[in-house]
């Protein structure tokens, strides 16, 4: 039986050539994405095409608060994924175990806090959500249900940011597989079978990412486990480790807590200036795109892990090669994904509902115009992979406030007076631009320090 220390004789990180190892971390990031997609895809069909607009409105509401809750796993399992890849790079197991047992405790802590939290102050986080009084109670009733899950969706989403940094990819996309796989058949069940409406699409999400944490845990007793979780490590936290997780995960739970902010800020500027068949509309463009633009994303979280592996073995080379290599593929993704929107919109916004034609007409107007620039995205993807695979999180913090606070809030908060419901939609495209030129600046140095 091979041990953990033996598993880095093979080396496979520090010498596979960088376009197949990427292909090899960036399929499995791709499924997995798309299987996390699905949560909150497959909820806002069953329940568009069986209770209506308003089902797809009342899970749009409960959105950004079910975001709030993952900044937390994206912060903790990031921070620990790019240590970890470091610290094996480094040929240091026992650092590294140490690290994936601390962050894992923080998780758990972590979300039952939040979900503690939640369950008190529902009425609160729906409401500055922009729920009306029509869709309060249809959306009460999803998160009232919902908020029971939250700690097995943020520990199960943190470890399998850890299994993938660990050199197992395809079982990381599994993680995410068996709980989206469970939540499809459970949706059929409770929604369509049983006619429980929202009630059941919450129910069937609990369900399945409590299956997707017993799938993420069994990993680690697994003999081809290159790390084991401790339990003295657990019950004994190592400070300085968590410190390390908390300064590179930040950027990243950043980029999702802006996402938070920016779904509240849509959410309300949709009721105010087009009721609630626009927040209906939010709740469909938020389901596509994150599904449209997972290629590009994943290839952004395919390259962290190689980024830092080789980064701590010495391999500069193979760094910037990961970057050029990602550049050109997520570009080539973003242009695929701008195309179908621009010409194919209609058609995916009929997966949600298929009957309400004011709905189609409306949602696919307003996502053409949150598109227009989105082929120039690739560079600000695979900068925060840089920044992320290096452990430089100060940097990546300056370029997320960059990014949003300056490129993104001012212009949401700004044009949506002038031009209406057109005005919101309209912001994402100079966010696009923005954040590219700074981060290409960013990138451009950080390469450069690098040849150094």
């Amino acid at each position: 039986m091979c041990t953990p220390q033996n598993k880095f004789a093979n080396d496979f990180m520090g010498t596979e050539r960088i376009p197949r190892l990427m292909a090899r971390f960036a399929a499995p990031a791709l499924a997995g994405m798309f299987a996390n997609a699905l949560y909150n895809i497959v909820d806002r069909i069953f329940v568009g095409q069986i209770v209506g607009a308003q089902g797809i409105a009342a899970i749009a509401l409960a959105f950004p608060s079910m975001l709030l809750f993952f900044c937390v796993a994206t912060l903790i399992g990031t921070g620990a994924a790019s240590r970890v890849a470091i610290l094996m790079g480094e040929r240091k197991t026992a650092d590294a175990e140490r690290t994936l047992s601390s962050s894992l405790t923080l998780a758990i802590v972590s979300g039952i806090v939040f979900s503690a939290a939640a369950a008190v102050f529902i009425r609160d986080i729906l409401v500055m959500s922009g729920a009306s009084e029509t869709l309060y109670p249809l959306a009460h009733e999803y998160m009232s249900h919902i908020v029971y899950g939250i700690v097995f969706g943020i520990v199960s989403f943190s470890l399998s940011y850890q299994i993938r940094a660990s050199g197992s990819p395809a079982y990381a996309m599994g993680t995410q597989v068996v709980g989206a796989l469970s939540n499809v058949a459970l949706d059929a069940l409770f929604v369509m079978k049983f006619g429980m409406g929202v009630k059941g699409a919450a129910v069937a999400t609990v369900i399945s990412q409590g299956i997707s944490l017993c799938w993420a845990l069994l990993y680690f007793w697994l003999p081809r486990a290159a790390l084991r979780i401790r339990l003295r490590h657990m019950m004994r936290l190592d400070i300085a480790a968590i410190r390390r997780v908390f300064e590179v995960g930040t950027p990243a739970s950043l980029v999702q807590l802006n996402f938070v902010f920016v779904h509240g800020l849509i959410t309300n500027a949709s009721n105010t200036y087009g009721g609630d068949i626009a927040v209906s509309a939010t709740g469909i463009f938020m389901g596509l795109d994150s599904l449209l633009f997972m290629p590009a994303v994943a290839m952004g979280e395919a390259c962290t892990p190689i980024i830092g592996y080789n980064y701590g073995a010495g391999k500069i080379d193979r760094v910037i090669s990961a970057v050029k290599n990602g550049i050109a593929v997520t570009t080539l993704f973003y242009l695929l994904s701008f195309s179908a929107i621009m010409f194919f919109a209609e058609q995916m916004v009929m997966m949600f509902n298929s009957s309400d034609a004011e709905l189609i007409r409306f949602t696919a107007k307003c996502m053409r115009y949150a598109n227009a620039a989105i082929p120039v995205m690739s560079i600000s993807i695979i900068c925060a992979s840089l920044l992320q695979g290096l452990g430089r999180g100060h940097a990546g913090i300056a370029l997320a406030v960059i990014r949003f606070g300056l490129f993104l809030w001012t212009p949401l908060l700004i044009l949506p007076r002038y031009y209406g419901i057109l005005g919101v939609w309209s912001s994402f495209p100079f966010s696009d631009v923005g954040g590219t030129l700074a981060s290409g600046i960013l990138m451009y140095h950080t390469i450069k320090r690098l040849r150094k």
